[in-house]
């Protein structure tokens, strides 16, 4: 995993007389200071490089000064050679009544013939006889450079996205993540365009704690600290489990309902509710999301465990450091754990496939187009599935929470703002940056057409994920910590001091 500590040397620009320079200055990445203006055309390769390899700076534009603190600069990147490449790029901020300059230092990974666009902030400081002062007028300018460049041997390739497979229809969200890919995406159905309303709600469903949330799965919603099992049609109780409260996310799968208990991780009955096995705790709490795929339950109490879903034997047992937010990704016989190393572990064996390791630990991962997207706080990678090696990288800063994957894009929380971002999931580009909310959001859950999410201020989020646009919000007094499902068009969630909520748009 490549480590993306974005390196910056701050060379104070020290200011001279001041002299009026209006507009904005020719086509060398030259940029006007705070005048206002209309937006720069386009723009030449930056000059002053001695870089002369494939990679290629073909544009440098600035996008805005962050209220007149920040500068903000779009940087177009391409590899016009025949191999994929890795290196830094480095563009050096300077001002035409200042001297000195500051630069700042990018790595990038470009598959042969691919441009992208690449953003970086600047806050510079001026020294002046009179302290630090921003001159009033004159330009910033900016040059774009390449250093460390280097072909990046046995490339696995961009990643292609490819139609992803609804789990009944549609009418289904099995686990927190929704599938065994924890790809939070349910491709069947789409949640409300317009702001719902309460199809119905139950009051006697507790909230279980903040990572939680309900799943659905063959007409039942199931949810609660106390396991309860709902009809979605009316929110009827079909069943509840009186044991232990429990630890964990639930999952169902496999005709199963599973999650982990102070005193051990349980399997009820789908039907009934009614316990089919229990692997003790031996004196650890069960607390990792579980994931149900292929005849097994896959959880974790500090290691990672596989346990039959049929009988409740443990099959295996894997050392896996720290845990994801979320559920293990499972796919193609592979399940994903831990946060640095990330592993890649044989699902019938237990034995190490892979690991990468990088500078700083993987908060969040999902499993889809045959691609790892894991998330760091400074950066996501897509990583091919079978060897573990770098498709591509996106710088953050991102928020650790769930990520989410679908309809050819990951959802991810940035950390300086709180906005949703969606990368194009085949290189990695940014698609869009969502409108401001009002706090640090939750988990997304992303159906066809719509991303849902929710603030720690108790606000209920619906984004168009074509556009980033908000279709709609909504107040919840108590606020929903947890997570999101979205089956057949309806969005469960659970508040904090209940009830259990079933929304939708009327007919």
């Amino acid at each position: 995993m490549v480590d993306q500590s974005t390196v910056t040397r701050r060379r104070f620009l020290t200011t001279g007389t001041v002299a009026a320079v209006g507009g904005i200055a020719g086509c060398s990445g030259v940029l006007e200071s705070d005048a206002e203006s209309e937006p720069p055309g386009d723009t030449e390769t930056a000059a002053g490089s001695d870089y002369s390899g494939p990679l290629q700076v073909s544009g440098i534009e600035r996008v805005d000064d962050g209220g007149g603190r920040t500068v903000r600069v779009a940087v177009t990147i391409e590899n016009t050679g025949a191999e994929a490449r890795q290196a830094d790029l480095v563009v050096t901020l300077s001002h035409t009544e200042a001297e000195g300059s500051i630069d700042r230092d990018r790595p990038v990974l470009l598959a042969a013939g691919i441009e992208r666009e690449v953003i970086l902030s600047f806050r510079p400081q001026f020294f002046g006889e009179d302290g630090i002062d921003r001159p009033e007028n004159g330009e910033f300018r900016f040059d774009g450079t390449f250093r460390n460049d280097e072909v990046r041997e046995a490339y696995p390739g961009l990643v292609t996205p490819s139609e992803q497979a609804a789990i009944d229809g549609g009418s289904a969200w099995p686990g927190i993540a929704y599938d065994p890919g924890a790809t939070a995406y349910n491709p069947g159905t789409e949640a409300p365009r317009s702001e719902p309303t309460a199809a119905w709600t139950e009051s006697a469903v507790e909230y279980a704690f903040s990572e939680s949330g309900p799943v659905v799965a063959d007409g039942t919603v199931v949810a609660g600290r106390s396991v309860r099992a709902l009809s979605v049609s009316d929110g009827g109780e079909q069943w509840v489990h009186e044991g232990p409260a429990r630890t964990s996310p639930l999952a169902v799968g496999d005709g199963v309902v599973a999650f982990g208990t102070p005193e051990d991780v349980r399997a009820l009955e789908a039907e009934s509710g009614e316990v089919r096995w229990t692997v003790s705790s031996d004196g650890d709490i069960w607390h990792g999301a579980p994931t149900i795929a292929d005849g097994r339950v896959y959880t974790t109490n500090g290691q990672l465990h596989a346990i039959d879903a049929a009988a409740g034997e443990v099959d295996w047992t894997a050392d896996v450091g720290g845990p994801l937010a979320g559920p293990p990704p499972v796919s193609d016989g592979v399940v994903v754990a831990g946060g640095d190393p990330l592993r890649a572990i044989d699902a019938e064996t237990g034995t190490v496939r892979w690991r990468v390791s990088g500078g700083e630990p993987v908060a969040a991962a999902a499993v889809a187009y045959d691609t790892v997207f894991a998330l760091t706080s400074s950066q996501l990678i897509a990583l091919d599935l079978a060897e573990g090696r770098i498709r591509w990288f996106a710088p953050g800063p991102f928020h650790g929470e769930r990520i989410a994957v679908g309809n050819g894009s990951v959802y991810a929380q940035r950390a300086n703002d709180y906005r949703t971002v969606s990368l194009d999931a085949a290189n990695g580009t940014v698609e869009w940056v969502s409108g401001a909310t009002d706090g640090v959001l939750g988990p997304p859950s992303v159906s066809d057409g719509v991303l849902v999410a929710t603030s720690e201020q108790g606000t209920l989020y619906g984004l168009d994920t074509e556009t980033g646009e908000t279709l709609w919000s909504m107040s919840v007094p108590s606020g929903v910590p947890g997570s999101l499902s979205v089956a057949d068009g309806v969005v469960y969630f659970n508040e904090p001091n209940g009830p259990l909520r079933a929304l939708s748009v009327e007919d």
